[in-house]
């Protein structure tokens, strides 16, 4: 059997979480040059077992349901005990059935005008020489994709109550956090869980208002993702309860603008510091004429290639994790019930042996070999893999190749940014900034 390498204990964890706070990937591919690709790590929730072996990895993902399951709980106050993130077992199946089919095929394609829509407007009224704030941009197309998309809804006092409601649960729940489950107490209705409790409360009653417009809607009269949702049914013809479906809703807006936002912000400030590989792709989505269908984008190599370059660089999640559910051997590692496994995308997308010159922006990498999922993983691996990640990689290239078409950008000096986990994922550590020079010729 191999022996784990200990990368520090209880007396460590405050440290360890805070480097993993301040630059994941930094703390971690800085531990594995101490201790080799898989190591035991102590954070304030608990040790475990970290790897960025692929061999590993790909053990892991094969085991899923079998002797392993998903232990989410850091994030469950966040998406609600009722999401899929939390499922296991014959219940993440069921869930897993009933919400793939708005997500996938023409369904998905369908939202492809309200993605190119939703960017055209968040860049209406730049004047050139504006210096902009990327990802505050990125974020406001997102999340009117997320809202059009989830609920039908794109302007009014809905949207704008959405909009808050959803912005005070993502800043209510910082990674300190998540990361102290001892502060998890409502100490008389003040301080951050209290605070933080509020905001989900509000975001549940608008989301159950949403629901309720959804049912009471003329059959045949919407087509979003609610009403498939309402209209999905399990083995045993039953629907989702109410209070499920404000679960998966919750974990859908949450998680489903942010991410999806942070990976189009950190692609444009990749490509406006590469201007060959900026160039290149300019090119490609030329050739598609001066107004492109949406889904068109989809059809371009590089600009699917680039995304995924920019998805491996910045992973939106730097680790993901497994509970051995019961003893058992992976990659050699005898792993008694009740270990905790965290593959680390952090570790996996910066090997040198698969890819080479991680820290160096080029997407053509992705054009020239297809990486196995235990290589390349931004939405997870397994029977767990992100039920949404289809739409998020068809959003990020309409987006994206809209963008491209229709305006023009310059890179601006400034301080370097790095990854900083932002609650359950990550984000830059500082304005991503862009010059606007006009609009494409």
């Amino acid at each position: 059997m191999s022996a784990i390498a200990d990368a520090g204990g209880w007396r460590s964890a405050p440290l360890r979480t805070a480097e993993l706070i301040r630059d994941p990937v930094a703390m971690m591919r800085g531990l594995a040059a101490r201790h080799g690709p898989t190591f035991r790590l102590t954070l304030l929730d608990g040790p475990s077992v970290v790897t960025g072996d692929p061999a590993f990895v790909r053990e892991i993902y094969a085991a899923d349901g079998a002797s392993l399951d998903a232990p989410n709980e850091i994030v469950a106050p966040l998406v609600g005990d009722g999401s899929i993130v939390l499922a296991n077992g014959a219940r993440h199946r069921r869930k897993r059935k009933m919400m793939a089919p708005p997500f996938h095929g023409a369904r998905m394609r369908a939202y492809g005008g309200i993605i190119a829509d939703a960017t055209r407007r968040a860049l209406d009224g730049l004047r050139a020489g504006d210096t902009v704030d990327v990802l505050a941009i990125t974020q406001k197309l997102s999340l009117d994709v997320i809202l059009r998309a989830a609920f039908g809804v794109c302007e009014g006092p809905r949207v704008a109550a959405l909009h808050g409601a959803i912005a005070r649960a993502v800043a209510g729940f910082p990674t300190w956090l998540m990361f102290a489950p001892v502060l998890h107490r409502p100490f008389g209705g003040v301080g951050p869980w209290a605070r933080y409790q509020r905001a989900v409360a509000d975001l549940g009653a608008l989301l159950r208002d949403e629901i309720a417009r959804a049912r009471s809607a003329p059959e045949g009269s919407r087509d979003d993702v609610l009403s498939l949702l309402l209209s999905a049914r399990d083995e045993d013809g039953a629907p989702m309860r109410d209070d499920e479906l404000v679960d998966e809703l919750r974990t859908l807006v949450i998680a489903g603008h942010e991410t999806t936002a942070t990976t189009l912000a950190w692609t444009l400030w990749e490509l406006h510091r590469a201007p060959d590989a900026l160039a290149r792709l300019t090119d490609a989505l030329g050739a598609l004429g001066d107004d492109p269908a949406p889904e068109a984008f989809a059809r371009v190599p590089l600009l699917a290639a680039t995304c995924d370059e920019a998805l491996r660089m910045h992973p939106i999640v730097p680790f993901f994790r497994r509970r051995v559910t019961r003893d058992t051997e992976l990659a050699g590692h005898r792993l008694p019930a009740g270990t905790l496994l965290s593959p680390s995308v952090a570790l996996t997308h910066y090997d040198p042996a698969i890819f080479e010159a991680p820290d160096t922006f080029r997407p053509e990498r992705f054009l020239g070999r297809k990486y196995g999922p235990s290589e390349f993983m931004p939405f997870g691996g397994g029977a767990r893999r992100c039920v949404g990640a289809a739409f998020a990689t068809f959003e990020l290239q309409v987006a994206l190749g809209t963008w491209l078409t229709r305006h023009r950008f310059e890179a601006v000096d400034g301080a370097p940014l790095r990854l900083v986990m932002n609650g359950v994922t990550t984000r830059p550590s500082g304005r991503v900034r862009l010059r606007y020079r006009g609009a494409a010729a």
